[in-house]
């Protein structure tokens, strides 16, 4: 059995993982007038973009045969973060073409709380709702040697993975805006600009990771900032738009009537 203190940190990490992304999208469908219908497209497509998943097995099975060394740690840092930026980027692409019509801003924020926040809710919350439950309440449906590492971990960890969480679905929201601009702006460099950003954004936290768990967070959080950030300069920039009154033509004369 874990301690009630852990027991009670990955509890409410768990809730706050699944609820927060409905909060958000409680606060948007208000403030912005987004659509549900556009948070359950995000939640849908990222489950699609996981396909990618078995591709990349494969690849680091193939790595794994022909690298070693530092070549080997970079390239099973980048390939998976490469495809997560080119399928989940590239259903973001789908989702602005085909799926969702009215290109308005809040319905790219709408996009990235379904899109990252599915993810926080069913790969984290779910997971670490559970592993407190279990491991609190039915231990002996856990391995001695797994329970013993749960034991083990500090408090503090569960709100490090809820704050990563946070960072994410931050990432996400600023991506869905800036490939939403590609629409917006039709200048598909946006959504190149988008697949880059993912691939850095997985490969430095992930390559950061090797020096523990709050540098990577540290990396994890800077992207989510400067994604949030770039959502800001759009929203911005909507609003001095909105708030200059439009040209008024001058009145030009009508034309003398022949006498």
């Amino acid at each position: 059995m874990i301690s009630f203190t852990l027991f009670l940190s990955l509890f409410v990490a768990g809730l706050l993982e699944i609820f927060v992304p409905v909060i958000l999208a409680i606060y948007l469908y208000s403030k912005y007038g987004a659509r549900w219908g556009v948070f359950f497209i995000g939640c849908a497509l990222f489950l699609v973009s996981l396909v990618r998943i078995p591709l990349n097995s494969y690849a680091l099975i193939w790595v794994y045969g022909n690298y070693s060394g530092a070549a080997f740690i970079y390239l099973s840092i980048a390939i998976p973060s490469f495809t997560a930026g080119l399928f989940e980027e590239g259903a973001r692409w789908v989702a602005f073409r085909f799926l969702v019509k009215d290109h308005k801003f809040g319905n790219g924020l709408m996009y990235g709380a379904g899109h990252g926040g599915i993810e926080s809710i069913l790969l984290v919350g779910v997971s670490v709702l559970a592993t407190a439950i279990t491991a609190y309440f039915y231990p002996g449906a856990i391995p001695a040697d797994q329970l013993a590492a749960i034991a083990a971990t500090p408090e503090w960890v569960a709100f490090a993975g809820l704050w990563e969480r946070l960072a994410a679905i931050s990432f996400h929201i600023g991506m869905s805006v800036l490939v939403l601009q590609s629409f917006r702006l039709k200048q598909p460099i946006y959504v190149a600009a988008a697949v880059a950003s993912h691939f850095f954004f997985n490969f430095t936290a992930i390559y950061a990771s090797q020096w523990g768990v709050l540098p990577s967070e540290a990396v994890a959080t800077a992207w989510g900032l400067a994604a949030l950030y770039y959502a800001w300069t759009v929203w911005k920039s909507e609003k001095i738009a909105a708030a200059v009154p439009p040209a008024v033509q001058p009145e030009v004369p009508a034309p003398p009537t022949p006498g």
